[in-house]
């Protein structure tokens, strides 16, 4: 059997500044929730350049959207790492216990992939990616080696089942005897818990069972196994015929799917704030139309306030400017972040996304004085600047906030032009936030404006030319702070 990825080829980890800044550690530590798992973490780290595996990974979504596909391979998921646990469990325990616990382990795998088959092929699956699965899955469970597996668990459950004993406890004395006329409390407890049938319960426990587990325990079973040889051996066998019971295919596949899943799940909770999300369709003429697309963190506070975002690809240099306080950083790594987690191939959010491949997205933002290099703010600007600049080129995007504002608003326009005059003859993305306003005058460039209303930021943006007064004079003004009012009390 051949084993094909869930997530088709690894991308590149992206700039670790370009993380940080996008706070995209953030977001993915809000997806994970309590899961760190690094293959996970890195997945979600590695923008794709590939278009055909982010299509690949984007048909699986759509798949995973139908609920009843969801619901069997959640549950294939969970049973696959209850199957690790109550492995990683045996290798802690007692020799004498390691046998019982890889028989439940057995049947738990047997039984688990049996019952996701039979669910899952009725199913109207339409991605490659859970066609392999199926396909993989359907072989596995008719192979030789599994039907054996399979053949030897049932034994040695019947065998286990036929062990039935009595135990004395005199002191500190154990007395341990076989039971012919036992009552079996098997169909009592089924009785008792027959309520519960239909209802959605918790998995077993199983660290709680261990810990309770002791020495003395361990050498009653000893003395049982003394007792019941023939049935013992049975239970063994499988032990040592199959020492390594699951696939490394499976366990793949259980991980993989993870990537998936937790996603959804994450969705899920921000769909249930009233947002919405679409898989991104990309386009070759390099125009961007993205419609009411929104800041995943904020959603899932049921703050975030969605924005529109379109060019036909001619001019790809957007000029962020607006009143303090009035989200343009928030924009800007909005947009960022979407175009990110549409090169992974995960669903964004956005009600429509139609936008270029940008596996290249680099940022520039403020940060301290280098004090180590003796490097000033505005060197430091011009350091990353050039950095950019060898590397960008049609796939990238660059995101920057505030460049060249250590420095006088003239000295700021030059080197802002020339760096957008740059930008725009390697046919880069750019986003660029700013308070130097005659920068949105250039030619080639959209002037996106945050709104105001009623003095307040509606935290929505427009193309149109940039404010001609910004917060902090509407409160200077409203204050008599403005150098006007200020002369004429003086005077």
């Amino acid at each position: 059997m051949i084993y094909k990825s869930l997530i088709g080829s690894k991308g590149s980890k992206a700039n670790e500044r370009t993380i940080w800044d996008l706070r995209i550690e953030e977001l993915i530590n809000d997806i994970l929730g309590n899961d760190k798992n690094q293959f996970l973490i890195d997945v979600f780290k590695e923008p794709l350049t590939d278009k055909d595996v982010i299509i690949f990974r984007q048909r699986i979504f759509n798949d995973l959207m139908d609920e009843k596909i969801y619901s069997v391979i959640k549950n294939f998921v969970y049973e696959i790492k209850e199957f690790n646990k109550l492995m990683d469990l045996e290798a802690k325990t007692y020799e004498e216990f390691k046998y019982g616990f890889h028989l439940d382990a057995a049947l738990m795998y047997i039984k688990a992939l049996e019952t996701t088959l039979n669910l899952i092929r009725n199913l109207n699956i339409n991605s490659e990616g859970i066609g392999y699965f199926v396909d993989y899955l359907e072989k596995l469970i008719h192979s030789d080696k599994f039907q054996a597996l399979k053949k030897i668990a049932y034994e040695a459950k019947a065998s286990r089942d036929k062990i039935k004993i009595r135990i004395s406890i005199n002191g500190d004395k154990i007395r341990i005897t076989e039971e012919e006329n036992g009552e079996d409390l098997s169909s009592k407890i089924d009785q008792l818990f027959s309520r519960f049938k239909g209802q959605q319960v918790g998995g077993l426990n199983f660290s709680n069972h261990y810990e309770k587990i002791t020495h003395i325990h361990a050498e009653i079973l000893e003395g049982i196994y003394r007792i019941f040889k023939e049935e013992f051996s049975v239970i063994k066998k499988l032990k040592e015929e199959f020492p390594d019971i699951i696939d490394e295919g499976i366990n793949s596949f259980a991980n993989e799917f993870e990537f998936y899943l937790k996603y959804i799940e994450y969705m899920k909770g921000i769909q249930s704030n009233g947002y919405r999300f679409s898989i991104p369709q990309f386009t070759e003429d390099g125009s961007i139309y993205i419609k009411e697309f929104y800041n995943l963190l904020l959603a899932k506070k049921r703050k975030a306030v969605t924005n529109n975002i379109h060019t036909s690809g001619d001019r790809r240099v957007f000029i962020i400017t607006g009143m303090n306080g009035g989200g343009k950083t928030t924009f800007a790594i909005t947009f960022g972040q979407l175009v990110f987690l549409a090169s992974i191939g995960v669903p964004v959010p956005a009600e429509e996304a139609k936008i270029p491949l940008l596996p290249n997205i680099m940022t520039a933002f403020p940060i301290e004085e280098d004090r180590l290099e003796s490097l000033s703010r505005l060197e430091e600007d011009i350091v990353r600047i050039h950095d950019i600049l060898k590397t960008a080129d049609d796939k990238t995007l660059i995101i920057v906030n505030e460049l060249f504002s250590a420095t006088t608003s003239d000295e700021g326009f030059e080197l802002a032009k020339r760096f957008i005059n740059k930008v725009i003859s390697k046919g880069s993305y750019l986003v660029y936030v700013t308070f130097i306003t005659k920068i949105a005058t250039l030619e080639k460039v959209i002037s996106l404006v945050a709104q105001i209303q009623d003095e307040k930021p509606t935290y929505r943006f427009i193309e149109g030319s940039p404010l001609s007064k910004y917060m902090a004079i509407q409160i200077a003004s409203k204050h008599r702070l403005i150098y006007e009012d200020i002369r004429g009390d003086i005077e």
